[in-house]
């Protein structure tokens, strides 16, 4: 049998939810359905095309649920929690390569089970006299409990409580100190303070407008766009001081505290955030190797990881968006800059360090990159050349046929460029192949862990290959040092960047009506030497992010 702990925290979800919909009292919640992004015959990517000005055009706004990065660090922020209780919730379904895409977080009752079960955790292991704001006496306990639901409630609501809501969580605190104690009262409030909508959706409906149209962020809303944008956390005080002087309504508001929270430490986790959902880092975690043929993989599988975030982290607080494919440099400690064959570190300290340039050149040289884009026993052209398809030009492929055969296994008298020639040869293959392979032959100077090599086997690697329909990308290039370079000078490429983070920043695809805005971001970018700093305020400065559409009345 539920406890009335349980019991009344379930009510008070189900009830909560009624405003949005009711959408917690069905087997499944089903956001409104989002921008379909197209699967056509030839890729799509960046385009240029003339744009006049315009007045705002926002695209939607859906309702957008905490994922599990966001619930983890929202609860340590909130509470000074160690614990992680978002680490056993259901994993999020990705969309264009990210997990907070909001028409991708839909909810079931698994995920409601597990967020009543958290909440139990959080409040059964908080610390009252950490988060109390007061130290209630037999006199005061009534308003104590007041106090904390007004000024706890507001930082786990991010925004201020009606006066109905302080009443309503009031009626929770004297039920649990009918029942028990005062601390049961408290526990019983942050139990539902955390399974409500409003803690666990970022739930927004802008300024009041009488005109129609598009409609400016609230400053509190404001406060919680810029906090999960760029730290993947609720608002610090600060935000909230300046959400309380509705000091985040001007440009020049918000573009202050872009450059303040940039300066911050939780900035370098939420860029290393995004960079594992572009990238795809997770993926090297997952990786095996046929261990006879690849030795010091598993030995070095952690220090090819920490090679690339420390790179990626490096480039963007400290260099521009052209490094990520022309560095001469990368961070290794002694036993992975004996994998590359390049002198420096003595210790197991990661120190940056000059690179061979004939064979790295940012991250696409990188073993962590090269190696999960690969087979158990060989190098994958195919993976490598999706990868870049995808994740840095920004086109996607039509999905493979069901009965898409097997990789050809090695032999000692063919390369792998020669077993996979059929794709370009067999009809049926043929045409996406004939976009991805020649991207993927550019990387068989590595192997299937990275190591870069001329040969193999006996027989002499051919890494010629190229680019087409990517605009000044295009080219003929003969290994990945080569096309990495060109990439770097690419103004299609880093089109491409600025989209994927236009993504990520506003949880949604981009659509049709936001295309001459997204194309002034990537104007903007272009005009600061491709300084990934500056994108994150320019982004934050969008009418996209500074703008909604105005809030659909409950159904």
């Amino acid at each position: 049998m539920s406890s009335p702990l349980r019991t009344f925290g379930l009510t008070w979800l189900i009830a909560a939810a009624l405003p949005l919909g009711g959408c917690f009292g069905q087997a499944d919640m089903e956001l409104p359905s989002g921008p379909e992004v197209p699967s056509p015959e030839q890729p799509t990517g960046p385009e240029a095309t003339s744009c006049p000005a315009t007045a705002v055009q926002p695209g939607p706004s859906p309702l957008r649920r905490l994922n599990r990065f966001e619930y983890d660090n929202t609860v340590r922020d909130l509470l000074g929690t160690t614990l992680q209780p978002a680490k056993a919730f259901a994993p999020e379904e990705e969309s264009l390569g990210f997990k907070n895409n909001a028409y991708a977080l839909n909810v079931t009752l698994l995920h409601v089970e597990q967020w009543m079960t958290a909440s139990e955790t959080l409040a059964a292991a908080a610390d009252l006299s950490k988060i109390l704001p007061c130290q209630p006496t037999a006199a005061t306990e009534a308003t104590c409990a007041r106090q904390f639901i007004e000024q706890f409630g507001k930082r786990a609501w991010r925004r201020p409580l009606e006066a109905e809501e302080v009443a309503r969580l009031g009626s929770v605190y004297q039920a649990g100190r009918t029942r028990k104690d005062f601390a049961t009262g408290i526990r019983m409030v942050i139990e539902s303070l955390l399974q409500s909508p409003f803690f666990l959706y970022r739930v927004e409906s802008g300024r009041p407008s009488t005109q129609g149209g598009p409609v400016q962020t609230t400053s509190h809303e404001m406060a919680s766009r810029l906090s999960y944008f760029l730290w993947g956390t609720m608002p610090d005080p600060a935000l909230f001081q300046a959400a309380d002087a509705d000091q985040l309504s001007t440009r020049e508001q918000v573009e202050a505290q872009v450059r303040r929270m940039l300066n911050d430490p939780k900035a370098h986790r939420m860029v290393a955030e995004f960079h594992k959902q572009w990238l795809m880092l997770d993926e090297l975690e997952h990786v095996t190797k046929d261990n006879t043929l690849y030795p010091s993989f598993e030995p070095l599988k952690a220090a090819m990881r920490t090679e690339t975030e420390k790179f990626l982290d490096y480039v963007f607080f400290e260099g521009d968006a052209s490094q990520l494919f022309n560095a001469n440099f990368t961070f290794a400690n002694k036993e992975l800059a004996a994998f590359y064959g390049i002198n420096g570190p003595t210790g197991t300290a990661f120190e940056k360090v000059a690179v061979n340039p004939l064979q790295r050149a940012g991250f696409l040289t990188q073993a962590s990159f090269l190696a999960s884009h690969a087979k158990p026993n060989q190098s994958s052209p195919i993976h490598r050349g999706v990868f870049v398809r995808k994740q840095i030009l920004c086109q996607t492929l039509p999905t493979p046929p069901d009965d898409v055969g097997m990789p050809p296994d090695p032999t000692p008298d063919s390369t792998t460029r020669e077993r996979f020639a059929e794709h370009t040869s067999n009809p049926a293959c043929s045409g996406c192949h004939a976009l991805i392979d020649p991207i993927g032959f550019t990387f068989e100077n590595y192997d299937g862990v990275g190591g870069y090599r001329t040969h193999e086997g006996a027989l002499p690697v051919d890494a010629s290959g190229g680019v087409s329909k990517a605009e000044d990308a295009n080219g003929n290039f003969v290994g990945a040092v080569e096309m990495s370079r060109r990439f770097a000078e690419s103004t299609y490429v880093k089109d491409c960047i600025a989209t994927q983070w236009f993504r990520f920043a506003n949880g949604r695809a981009e659509v049709e009506a936001e295309k001459c805005e997204l194309q002034e971001l990537q104007r903007q970018f272009a005009a600061t030497g491709y300084n990934l700093r500056e994108l994150m305020v320019q982004l934050a400065l969008s009418d996209a992010f500074r703008y909604r559409q105005p809030a659909l009345a409950a159904q």
